[in-house]
C-alpha cells in the first residue's frame, strides 16, 4: 500500500514536471512550414484562424491559401461549424511565400475536407488571385466557377456594408450582404464614363484621373488603383472584387467586354457569337477572324487573355524604354520620359554618394516632381535591376556599353557573376542597386534610428554619431553629413511601409511598438497603403497619431 502511494505521488510529480516543460518551451504565434496537426482554437475572419500546434503545444495564426473571405458572415459561420475546436492538417505551399510577420499562408483540411476549397465553391469566398502561383489555384477557380454559375453567396449581387474591424485589424462586414456587383470592369480600358457609372461610389473626378494614370502606367495589379490620385482605401475595398487588369474574352460577360474601351456593340456580340460556335485560344483571333477592327485590336490586345490572369510581377505592357535612376546617364532618363531638368537633379543627387532606395524619394527632395508624376512614371524607372529579367535597355542604362556581354548569359546566381565582364571599380559602383533572386529591402532609415541601430547596420561610432546629431531633415544625399560610399547599400532617407522589413520598420523610432508594427504587416498584407493620408489614417485610428507625426515625413508608399 506504502509502495502505491510512493508511485502515485511520483507520477503526479512527473506528469506536472511534463506539463510545465511543454509550458515553458511553448510559443505564441510562431512561423511554422510543411505539415502539421493541429487544434483550431478561434476563427478570426472567415479566411483567417487561430490554431494549436499538436506536436509543440505552439500557437499559430493562419491565412487560408488562396481564399478571399473579405469578411463575409457565412464564411466565418461555415469554419466555425466546421473546423472551430476541431483538429485540422496545415500545409504550406512552397510557390506562395510565409509572409513577414505573424501569419503562415497555409490550406487547411479536416476529414478529408479541403477547407480553403470547400469555402469558395460554397460561394463564402472568392479565390484570391494574389496566391495565382499556388499549387492549387486552378481547382480553387474552377470551385469559384462552379459558385458563380449557381449564384451562391457572394455571388448572389448584393452591396456590403462596413462595420468595422476585429481585434487583429481585419475589416468586418454587416452579416449576410455581399459585395459583388454583377459583373467584371477592365480598369485599363474602361472609359472614365463607364468606370465613374460601374465602380461604385468613384466619383467622375478620380474616374478621370484613373485614365490619366493609366495612360502613363497601365495597371499591372487591380491593386495598383490605389496609386491614383483620389482613389480611397473604401473605394478599394467596395469595388476590389468587380476589378480585373486584363478580360478573359474566353468567359467574359457581355458587360465586361463593353468595358473594352469604346468597343461597339455589333463587335460584343460577333465575340459572343463567335467563341460560342469555335472557342477562342488566341487573341490575335479577335482580329484574324475580324471579330473586332484592327485599330481596336491594338489598342487592346494588351488588356486581353484567354484564360484568368491577374499579373503580379511582370508589366501588363512592356516598357521599351525602363531605366534605373541610380546608374543611367541624364540621356537615357530622357528618354524613358523625364524632363530633362529631372534627369539632371537626379544624375546630381547621385554624385554625393547615395543610391536612391525608393522611387517616392523623387518627389520629396529638389527634383521636382509630383507624387503623381512618380506613380505615372513608375514602370519606367527603377532603383534595383534584375539582371537576369530586365529589358536589354534598362541593362544598358546599368552596364553601358557592356550589356550586351551580360545579357549572353542571363543565367546569373548572384549579381557578383558579372564582375567577369566589368571592371572592378564598375561593378563597386553598381552592386547595391542590381540583384538576382529579390531585392534588397534591409535597410536602416538614417534620419530616424538610433546610434546603436546605425552601428549595428554598419556604421562606424564616429558616422552613427554625426547621423544621430544632424540638425536637419536629411532629403537628399548632399544633406547627409558625412561620407556614406562605405554603408551606401543599407542607409535609407525613406521608408517604403509596403515593403520594408521589421528591422528597417524598428528603425523609425518615435514610439513606434513591436505591436503596431505586427498591425502595420498584417493591415499591408491584406491590401498595401496607397497614399500618405491612408498612412496617416492607419496611425490615428490606432491612437497613435502621435507615432505618426514624429516619422511621417519619412514614409513613402513606392
Amino acid at each position: 500500500m506504502r509502495w502505491n502511494k510512493i508511485i502515485s505521488v511520483l507520477t503526479c510529480i512527473l506528469f506536472f514536471t511534463q506539463s510545465f516543460a511543454v509550458n515553458i518551451s511553448a510559443a505564441e504565434n510562431v512561423i511554422v512550414s510543411g505539415s502539421k496537426s493541429a487544434k483550431v482554437i478561434e476563427i478570426i475572419d472567415g479566411d483567417a484562424i487561430k490554431v494549436l500546434i499538436i506536436e509543440s503545444g505552439d500557437t499559430a495564426l493562419v491565412k487560408l491559401i488562396g481564399v478571399d473571405a473579405q469578411g463575409y458572415s457565412d464564411a466565418v459561420e461555415f469554419l466555425t461549424n466546421t473546423i472551430l475546436g476541431q483538429t485540422v492538417i496545415i500545409s504550406s505551399d512552397y510557390n506562395v511565400a510565409t509572409p513577414t510577420g505573424i501569419w503562415n499562408n497555409m490550406y487547411v483540411a479536416v476529414n478529408g475536407l479541403n477547407i480553403n476549397e470547400a469555402l469558395i465553391e460554397k460561394g463564402y469566398a472568392i479565390a484570391n488571385k494574389y496566391h495565382n502561383q499556388s499549387g492549387q489555384y486552378s481547382s480553387l477557380l474552377n470551385a469559384e466557377r462552379t459558385a458563380k454559375s449557381k449564384d451562391l453567396g457572394i455571388w448572389n449581387y448584393g452591396v456590403r456594408e462596413t462595420t468595422g474591424s476585429n481585434s487583429y485589424g481585419i475589416t468586418t462586414y454587416t452579416p449576410g450582404k455581399s459585395y459583388k456587383t454583377g459583373y467584371n470592369v477592365n480598369i485599363n480600358t474602361a472609359s472614365a464614363t463607364m468606370l465613374q457609372q460601374y465602380l461604385n461610389n468613384v466619383p467622375s473626378g478620380v474616374a478621370n484621373n484613373i485614365v490619366a494614370y493609366r495612360e502613363k502606367n497601365p495597371f499591372n495589379t487591380v491593386m495598383e488603383i490605389k496609386f491614383v490620385e483620389g482613389f480611397t482605401r473604401e473605394m478599394f475595398l467596395e469595388n476590389q472584387n468587380i476589378m480585373v487588369v486584363c478580360t478573359n474574352i474566353q468567359d467574359a460577360e457581355e458587360k465586361e467586354l463593353f468595358t473594352l474601351g469604346t468597343i461597339t456593340e455589333d463587335e460584343v456580340d460577333e465575340i459572343i457569337s463567335y467563341r460560342k460556335r469555335h472557342g477562342i485560344s488566341q487573341i490575335v483571333t479577335l482580329k484574324d477572324e475580324k471579330l473586332v477592327s484592327e485599330n481596336r485590336y491594338k489598342k487592346i490586345k494588351d488588356f486581353i487573355s484567354t484564360r484568368d490572369k491577374d499579373k503580379l510581377d511582370d508589366n501588363v505592357t512592356e516598357n521599351e524604354y525602363t531605366v534605373n535612376i541610380n546608374t543611367a546617364n541624364t540621356s537615357m532618363m530622357t528618354t524613358a520620359g523625364l524632363s530633362s531638368a529631372a534627369a539632371r537633379k537626379i544624375y546630381d543627387n547621385r554624385k554625393n554618394g547615395y543610391t536612391y532606395k525608393t522611387l517616392m524619394e523623387l518627389s520629396k527632395g529638389d527634383i521636382g516632381l509630383s507624387v503623381t508624376e512618380v506613380n505615372r512614371f513608375e514602370d519606367n524607372m527603377k532603383v534595383q535591376t534584375d539582371i537576369n529579367n530586365a529589358s536589354d535597355y534598362e541593362m544598358k542604362s546599368v552596364f553601358g556599353d557592356s550589356y550586351k556581354k551580360i545579357i549572353a548569359k542571363r543565367t546569373y546566381v548572384s549579381p557578383q557573376d558579372v564582375r567577369e565582364y566589368i571592371d572592378s571599380g564598375k561593378y563597386e559602383n553598381i552592386k547595391k542597386c542590381i540583384y538576382t533572386s529579390s531585392p534588397k529591402n534591409d535597410y536602416v532609415n538614417i534620419n530616424t534610428a538610433t546610434q546603436s541601430q546605425l552601428i549595428e547596420a554598419g556604421f562606424n561610432t564616429a558616422d552613427a554619431v554625426k547621423l544621430v546629431n544632424c540638425k536637419k531633415t536629411m532629403k537628399t544625399g548632399a544633406d547627409i553629413p558625412i561620407d556614406i560610399s562605405y554603408n551606401n547599400v543599407n542607409a535609407a532617407l525613406y521608408t517604403n511601409i509596403n515593403t520594408a522589413t521589421v528591422k528597417e520598420l524598428e528603425s523609425l523610432n518615435n514610439g513606434i511598438s513591436s505591436g503596431l508594427i505586427s498591425e502595420i504587416l498584417s493591415y499591408r498584407q491584406e491590401q498595401f497603403f496607397g497614399n500618405n493620408d491612408e498612412i496617416k489614417q492607419f496611425f490615428t485610428d490606432r491612437n497613435a497619431y502621435s507615432v505618426y507625426v514624429g516619422i511621417g515625413d519619412f514614409l513613402v508608399v513606392r
